[in-house]
């Protein structure tokens, strides 16, 4: 067990936590600003956002099967083996000369990124007792956030001075530091397993996620519910989750054990990870997007526009970690973080269309500390509550919960936004020519011609339809807020001896 390392191993490990954090999560991002140079290299711009979507696939899939295996092989292989597949894909990217090339590599660096991410909360659970985790979760989370600030201006950087490849090539050195550090810091531990595994749980899990989350992305894509290819991937995940719970529950070793959904800590925490989550993407798709067209901030500072909201997000989830550790307590965070996030969408929600920067910014200072302060707290209110040799599990599947929440949040608020976009455009023209009505044309003109007469009124309805899409993330927040009431409030234990023992 990790609570057993010596002083010195215990801060190589921490070392090497924050570097494996740091780097899956930049890659998230850092090879957005390169895109345009890898297309226009590779060709395929038809797939042009699969590369991402292909890692993003890949390390969601991966995550609760990372929580469960580790649990019953040990933590070790998993962390170690995330860092060389890490390593594998970000060499075999940086190698492509066909987008086919880049897409498959994108995946299995995804899954790398996916154990990582997995394994790092994971261990910070193994770590330190339920009383500490709240500090360093918000440090881990702060680190999150830095480094989906930090990616896409890094990026550029590095595309422009460099070459896109130095953009995969990059995260060598530092998943070597890490794989050395993990070598000699992780003790091998492995759990007695008393009866054989089912394999077919696993596998129908990632069959019907891999259908949920293509069905999600198509709908984001197509901008629209009911095409061939999304309604395809929902009903691929209903048959494969239908078929999972019926073989998890027959398995000797369940993926997902039926004693989780009677924890009305874990349930309420998952809950509130997936709306929050959500909510979050309206934010960081479409505040970028409103700053450029709306308030007149140029595309040179697209790296920057988000900074306020990351730098309140890191400040939020610092000071909620230090709070929770001091106070014991876990709900007071989770509801006053929520209120505040709400109350901050809600501001962003109800902007006008001349807004200055300065409204923006507020808007972006109020929901970043609100989310920062109230989403590191449910993994440490889910960890506390359950047993120490469950804890990969219920760690990996709040993950799980919060990455479809950001995939839906994509598709969900996308649409929401663009078709909204499209209605208020349409009539702007004349009848008849309601179905010429594109919201990409419209952006591309109002940027490259300010002084048309047509640019008040284009302005308006962007500012109204992106201001609609924060509204709707705002009244998804307040549901999570009401139901953040329901979390019940249990005291962290200071010493490892009160956790939930096995049976």
């Amino acid at each position: 067990m990790l609570e057993i390392l010596t002083v010195k191993k215990r801060r190589y490990l921490l070392v090497a936590l924050v570097i494996t954090m740091f780097t899956s999560a930049i890659n998230q991002t850092v090879v957005a600003t390169a895109m345009p140079h890898i297309v226009a290299e590779l060709g395929g711009l038809d797939l042009y956002s699969w590369p991402a979507t292909a890692f993003l696939l890949a390390s969601t899939v991966v995550i609760p099967l990372t929580g469960k295996f580790s649990d019953i092989w040990g933590r070790r292989p998993f962390f170690l083996g995330g860092v060389l597949l890490f390593l594998l894909g970000s060499w075999a990217s940086g190698m492509s000369h066909t987008m086919g090339w880049l897409i498959g590599a994108r995946a299995v660096q995804g899954l790398g990124g996916g154990m990582l991410m997995a394994m790092n909360t994971i261990t910070i659970g193994e770590l330190f007792p339920p009383a500490q985790r709240g500090r360093w979760q918000g440090i881990m989370m702060s680190i999150f956030a830095l480094a989906t600030l930090c990616g896409p201006t890094l990026g550029g950087w590095i595309t422009d001075h460099l070459s896109w490849r130095w953009v995969f090539y990059v995260s060598a050195p530092f998943g070597l530091i890490a794989l050395g550090l993990l070598t000699y810091a992780l003790p091998a531990y492995r759990k007695p397993v008393k009866s054989v595994y089912n394999y077919g749980s696993p596998l129908l899990l990632t069959i019907a996620l891999l259908g949920l989350l293509l069905a999600l992305t198509f709908a984001q894509q197509d901008l629209g519910w009911t095409t061939r290819r999304v309604l395809t991937g929902f009903g691929v995940a209903a048959v494969a989750g239908g078929l999972f719970v019926l073989a998890d529950r027959q398995s000797p070793e369940p993926l997902l054990s039926a004693r989780l959904w009677k924890n009305t800590v874990f349930v309420v925490s998952t809950l509130i990870l997936f709306l929050v989550t959500l909510s979050m993407f309206a934010v960081t798709l479409y505040l970028p997007m409103y700053l450029q067209v709306v308030t007149g901030i140029t595309a040179t500072h697209s790296g920057t526009l988000l900074t306020p909201l990351m730098l309140s997000l890191v400040v939020g989830a610092i000071a909620s970690g230090q709070l929770i550790s001091r106070l014991r307590r876990y709900k007071v965070c989770a509801v006053l973080g929520l209120a505040v996030a709400t109350g901050g969408m809600f501001y962003l929600g109800r902007l006008p269309a001349d807004a200055t920067h300065a409204m923006v910014i507020t808007g972006m200072i109020i929901t970043g500390t609100g989310m920062g302060v109230a989403m590191p707290t449910f993994t440490v209110a889910v960890q506390n509550t359950v047993r120490r040799t469950e804890l990969g599990v219920v760690t990996a599947v709040s993950q799980l919960f919060r990455s479809i929440g950001g995939v839906f949040g994509s598709a969900l608020i996308g649409n929401l936004v663009i078709g909204d976009l499209r209605s208020r455009l349409a009539s702007f023209l004349p009848p008849g020519a309601a179905s010429t009505a594109d919201p990409g044309r419209a952006l591309t003109g109002l940027l490259q011609a300010p002084g048309d007469p047509r640019v008040v009124m284009f302005k308006y309805a962007f500012s109204q339809s992106i201001t609609h899409g924060f509204f709707v993330g705002a009244l998804l927040l307040t549901v999570g807020l009401v139901v953040s009431i329901c979390l019940p409030d249990r005291e962290l234990k200071a010493r490892w001896e009160e956790q939930p023992q096995t049976d």
